[in-house]
C-alpha cells in the first residue's frame, strides 16, 4: 500500500502512473522536487541511506520492468517547471514540456524548436537523450546547462554540453541538471506557427498517439528505417500479450491494454531477432528501460 512519509515523498510508488506506456512496477521511493534545493535535500536523502537513484522525466520515452525500481526516483515534471524569455534566450527548468517550451518560442517570435512541438516528454529528458525529430535536435541550441549534485552545484557552457545522435554527457555525468539556457534566433511568427502546425499534422496521421507507447522503440540503424525494416519483416501489428506492433507506425509499441513491462521486452527481443536473421540489422532500443526482473 502506498505511504507517504514526506509530503512529496512517497513509498511503494506504481511506476505505471509515471511513464507513458502505462507500465512497470513499483518505486521503492518516490519524490517530485519543487525546486533545485529540494533535488540537494533528496540526493542526500538517497546518499545517508546508501539507495540507489533514478531521475526520471514525463516517462515518455521509458520502459520500467515490472520488478519496479530500487531505492528512490525523482522525477522533474510539472511541479518544477518555470521557463522565460530573454532576447533570443529562454530560461527553463527541466520540468517543463518539451512541447511547451516549443510554444513559448512560437508565441516570441523565436525560430529552432518548431521541431519540438509534438515531442512529448520533459526538457531535461530532452538534454539527456539530445532528443529530436525532423532534422532538428536540442544539442545545437543549448548555452548552458545547470546541475546539481547531493553538496555541490555548477553550470556547463556550450563547449562543455557535449552530445551527438540520442546522446549527451549527461548519460555519463553523475549530476542533476536542473535549468537549461536555449539560444534560438528571432524569425515571423506566422512562418514558425504554419511550420509547427504542418509538423504536428504529421505526427497525427503517422503515430499512434491514440494509444500509450514509449515513443520510437529503437534507434535509427545507419542506412535503413525502423518502421521500414519491421513491415518488410510482416511484423505489423504482432502482438505478445498486451504490448502489439503498432500497425499505423511500425517503429512503434503501443500497450493496447493490460500490457505488461515484460511483455513490451519480450516484443522487442522477437523484433530484435527477426530484424537480424533477416537484414542483418541490429536494432538498438531507443527506449531507456530500467528497474528489477522481479519484485523482491
Amino acid at each position: 500500500m502506498e505511504q507517504t512519509i514526506e509530503p512529496t515523498l512517497q513509498r511503494n510508488y506504481p511506476m505505471r502512473l509515471a511513464t507513458s506506456l502505462g507500465v512497470g512496477g513499483p518505486a521503492d521511493y518516490f519524490f517530485r522536487p519543487r525546486s533545485a534545493a529540494d533535488i540537494q535535500w533528496a540526493l542526500r536523502f538517497a546518499e545517508e541511506r546508501q539507495l540507489p537513484l533514478t531521475t526520471i522525466g514525463y516517462g515518455t520515452n521509458l520502459l520500467v520492468r515490472d520488478g519496479g525500481i530500487a531505492g528512490l526516483v525523482i522525477q522533474l515534471a510539472d511541479s518544477f517547471a518555470a521557463a522565460s524569455v530573454h532576447g533570443s534566450t529562454i530560461t527553463a527548468t527541466c520540468g517543463c514540456l518539451y512541447g511547451s517550451v516549443s510554444k513559448l518560442a512560437a508565441y516570441h517570435s523565436l525560430s529552432g524548436l518548431e521541431y519540438a512541438v509534438g515531442i512529448p516528454g520533459g526538457l531535461g529528458g530532452a538534454l539527456f537523450m539530445n532528443a529530436g525529430a525532423y532534422d532538428g535536435e536540442i544539442g545545437p541550441l543549448v548555452r548552458e546547462v545547470h546541475w546539481v549534485t547531493a553538496h555541490d552545484s555548477g553550470v556547463w557552457h556550450t563547449p562543455e554540453y557535449t552530445y551527438s545522435y540520442r546522446f549527451s554527457r549527461l548519460q555519463e555525468a553523475n549530476v542533476i541538471v536542473t535549468k537549461t539556457v536555449l539560444q534560438l534566433q528571432p524569425g515571423d511568427q506566422r512562418t514558425i506557427y504554419a511550420k509547427m502546425n504542418d509538423l504536428q499534422e504529421r505526427r497525427r496521421c503517422r503515430q499512434p498517439l491514440e494509444y500509450p507507447s514509449a515513443g520510437s522503440t529503437f534507434k535509427r540503424p545507419e542506412g535503413h528505417f525502423v518502421g521500414s525494416l519491421i513491415e518488410q519483416a510482416n511484423l505489423k501489428g504482432y502482438s505478445i500479450g498486451g504490448a502489439q506492433i503498432s500497425e499505423k507506425h511500425c517503429g512503434f509499441i503501443i500497450n493496447r491494454g493490460g500490457a505488461t513491462a515484460g511483455d513490451v521486452l519480450q516484443l522487442i527481443d522477437h523484433i530484435q531477432q527477426v530484424i537480424a536473421d533477416q537484414f542483418g540489422v541490429e536494432l538498438q532500443p531507443e527506449i531507456r528501460i530500467i528497474g528489477r526482473q522481479r519484485l523482491r
